[in-house]
């Protein structure tokens, strides 16, 4: 960051490049990435775009084959007797305690701590027979075992076993800071509450509950989450469409030349420094 500010003082085009939530994908934006990008905060762009440039808004949905879990670093514990996946609950997929999306982006939940204390408050909160499912980030190397036993809810769940996605599949929602396995969820037509920042964190595309007040009452009305499905048609065609440039892709790197060399063709963004 501060090299990239040095950049910006001396009028040096930048580019800030990293892997997206997309499988196979990059994210190139000359403003930052995740909560700094360029991309708008509200829904009409995305929508204007897909009405005159996306006659097709489901085709983004084939990369839901191609998602997977990241391989754990180290075996993890998880409670025993578990409740069955058909059971209603919110699943929850932690981030790597100290993470920088956490510390800067996320908001009144800045640490995995503070975030699954917040949670086991919340929690009772839940209809009656829903729980929240947690699984610890897999590069995690601070297990917040303790942490969830010391809270002393029956309404919070530790599996680490279970394939990401399959509880994804199975939840009812999701429920994170600003963790990417929230965007993927769009894939498997779930609800997601972001409690952080984060591009997608748009009322449409998920809720959002940046505090504990706000959480308790999400939760509280688990049964009615829900999500605009046109928008997140149009947002998500936007982003495998145009925005995120496939790794290997033929065009990727005239998409990328493209962006240094100013605003993009939509409008959509551009570097404001």
């Amino acid at each position: 960051m501060a090299f990239m500010e040095g950049a910006r003082a001396a009028g040096a085009q930048r580019l800030y490049l990293e892997l997206a939530p997309l499988p196979g994908r990059i994210t190139v934006d000359p403003r930052g990435v995740n909560a700094l990008c360029s991309l708008p905060r509200a829904l009409q762009p995305y929508l204007a775009w897909a009405d005159k440039f996306a006659p097709d808004r489901k085709a983004w949905r084939a990369a839901r084959s191609d998602i997977r879990q990241r391989p754990a670093s180290r075996l993890r514990v998880s409670d025993d007797g578990l409740p069955p996946l058909d059971e209603p609950f919110l699943f929850v997929p932690l981030q790597v305690p100290k993470d920088t999306q956490l510390r800067l982006f996320g908001g009144e939940f800045k640490s995995v701590d503070v975030f699954v204390s917040s949670l086991a408050s919340a929690a009772s909160s839940l209809p009656d027979g829903w729980h929240l499912r947690l699984k610890e980030h897999p590069s995690t190397q601070v297990s917040v075992v303790e942490a969830i036993r010391a809270a002393g809810t029956s309404r919070i769940w530790l599996d680490n076993d279970t394939d990401t996605f399959v509880q994804v599949a199975a939840s009812r929602g999701v429920v994170t800071v600003n963790s990417s396995v929230g965007m993927q969820a769009f894939y498997f037509d779930k609800p997601v509450v972001v409690c952080g920042q984060t591009f997608w964190a748009i009322p449409g595309l998920a809720t959002p509950a940046p505090d504990l007040g706000s959480l308790k009452d999400v939760l509280a009305e688990a049964e009615t989450l829900g999500f605009d499905a046109d928008a997140r048609d149009a947002f998500m065609t936007y982003l495998s469409s145009v925005y995120f440039p496939a790794i290997d892709g033929a065009d990727s790197a005239a998409n990328i030349a493209e962006r240094l060399a100013g605003p993009d063709a939509y409008g959509f963004w551009r570097d404001e420094s």
